[in-house]
Order: C-alpha cells, then structure tokens, then sequence
C-alpha cells in the first residue's frame, strides 16, 4: 500500500512539473490567439486553410462595407484534419455563417507528420469536447514527446529569454498581438498575418510539393468531405478557393497545377460547392505579377495581401 501511494505522489509531481514547464516554456503563438479569439467572440466568416491563406486573406478588407465580421484561422501546416476540428471547436461555441477554405493543392499530396508543430493547434484548444474528439483522432500518430512535454520542440535558449514574456501573458490572460511581431511580418487581432515586402532577388530557392491525382492522401480528402458535411448538418454555406500563385510559379509547374485544378474542379462540383479558382476562372481578378508576393510559394506582401483581399470579398459576393 506505501508503495502505491507513493508511485501515485510521484505521478502527481512529475505531471505537476510538466504543466509548470509547458506554463513558462511553450509560447504564446498566434494560434494561441486565433482560438482564444473564435471561442469568446462571434464571427460571420471563418477562413480555414494553410499559409497562404493566413498571410493572403484580410478579413476586414475582404468584408469592408458587408456588416460582417471575420476571422482568419488559417495557418501554416493547418491539415484538414486540423482544419475539421478547429470548426467542430468554432461550432460548440459560436456558429458561423460561412467557412471559406483555402485550397492550395500542395496540402492534399502530404501527410501530417510527426514533429515541430503536430500539435500546435489541439495545444490551444480550451477543454471541450472538440478537443476530446481532435484527442481521439491524432495521438495515435504524435510524437508522444509532443504529447507529455509539448515544449521540448521549442528552443530553451529562445523560450529562456523569452519566458518572463512567455508568463505574464499566460498569467494575466494576455493577448497583445504587438507580443507577436516579428522581423519578417506582423500578426493582426482579426487572424492576419502581414509580411513585409521582399524583392524577388532575395526570394528563396523554389521548392514546390507538385500534386497530383496518385499522390493524394486519401486521410486529407477525408477530413475535407468531412468538413464540407459538418458545414451542411450546421446550416453553414462552404466556399472553396485557390488562392492567385504568381506566373513564375505557375509556368514552372504548369502540368501539375492542370491536374490540380482539373482534380478540384470536379470534386467539389460533385458536392455542390462552389469553387473559386483564381488561377483559372478568375485569373483575372487580381495581378499575378511576381513583386507582389514573398517567396515563389503563394505568400503575398501585406499591402498586395489587403488588395487580393478586396478582390476575394468582391468575387465572393461579400461586398
């Protein structure tokens, strides 16, 4: 019995000291931000997706003039697996009238692995049973270090220096987005995230994920009907959209991104979605040049990012 009681207190301590270094070592990240936002206030609009969509989609310039509010949840290495549980998380406390998806093919041809950032969305999740259920779906495949000590991906020379920060922002509940500015961008309180400009010279190398038909993951087409159903059961209109990639970018890849959009076409036309493609059917709507963006991946600078976004609410009938 004494040995029983005190394996229990040694479990009690270890589990104790993990959530005081999970408290004062794990960031406070814009995704961080991003739930506390959509879970405590209501929003007409949520936009889901990855990266492009987080640095390419304002929402107060795609809603400007509608009366509607948004939030941009996107985020890089966003899976819709994430993309599903961050709406069912949405649902259960609020309830949206649009989710805009951002497509970017690249996603659909890769599995979520394990490692830097499997776990920086379900991190932020307050309790719920969204969270159980994002639980139930993804520890099976984490890396249960990310699991027990979420912190140990983060640099503890960085997260040293930064911990003061770090606590008084978890403690006071503090979510001052000037915490989150950078060197290359800035996070804004509607989930935006604004890069400053880049000149194409200083680009990095090309390093595209090409798609195609064979190579989708069957596990991401999944999630991505699954979120479109969640959409319907809710009374919540889907809309679908590839974001502008530049012309270098898509005359170096032109047979993969044909398959892509091909592919995209087809699939949500068989659910009954409408699918804004900007790289096809509305080409025209924004300029394509290369000074516009960050990278040769889709990233926009912020002011291009703010008029692609007025484009976007005008095509998507929001203003």
């Amino acid at each position: 019995m004494k040995k029983t009681v005190q394996f229990l207190i040694c479990i009690v301590l270890v589990i104790a000291a993990c959530a005081v270094l999970d408290f004062a070592l794990y960031p406070c990240t814009y995704m961080r931000n991003d739930v506390h936002t959509v879970t405590t206030e209501q929003r007409d609009v949520l936009f889901l997706g990855t990266s492009n969509g987080k640095m390419n989609i304002d929402p107060d310039a795609a809603l400007a003039g509608s009366g509607r509010t948004g939030h941009n949840l996107c985020n890089g290495n966003q899976y819709p697996l994430d993309s599903y549980h961050l709406l069912k998380l949405v649902i259960e406390k609020q309830k949206p009238s649009y989710v805009v998806f951002d497509v970017d093919p690249a996603v659909f041809v890769t599995e979520k692995t394990r490692g830097n950032n499997y776990l920086l969305f379900y991190h932020e999740f307050p309790f719920s049973r969204a969270k159980l259920s994002y639980f139930a779906d993804t520890v099976a495949d984490c890396d249960l270090r990310a699991m027990l000590f979420p912190f140990y991906e983060y640099p503890l020379k960085t997260e040293l220096s930064r911990m003061n920060d770090t606590v008084f922002q978890k403690a006071t509940r503090n979510y001052d987005v000037s915490y989150l500015k950078g060197v290359t961008g800035e996070y804004h309180e509607n989930g935006f995230m604004e890069r400053y400009p880049v000149a194409p010279e200083s680009f990095p190398a090309m390093s595209a994920r090409t798609f195609s038909e064979e190579a989708l993951v069957a596990e991401n087409i999944h999630y991505l009907e699954k979120i479109i159903g969640l959409c319907k059961e809710n009374g919540i209109t889907f809309l679908a959209a590839s974001l502008p990639q530049s012309d270098v970018t898509l005359q170096t890849f032109p047979e993969a991104f044909d398959s892509a959009w091909a592919y995209f076409d087809h699939f949500f036309a068989s659910h009954g979605v409408d699918y804004y493609n900007f790289n096809t059917a509305h080409y025209d709507a924004f300029p394509h040049d290369v000074s516009r963006y960050v990278d040769y991946n889709g990233h926009m600078n912020g002011e291009s990012a703010r008029a692609f976004s007025e484009a976007l609410g005008s095509v998507l009938g929001f203003r």
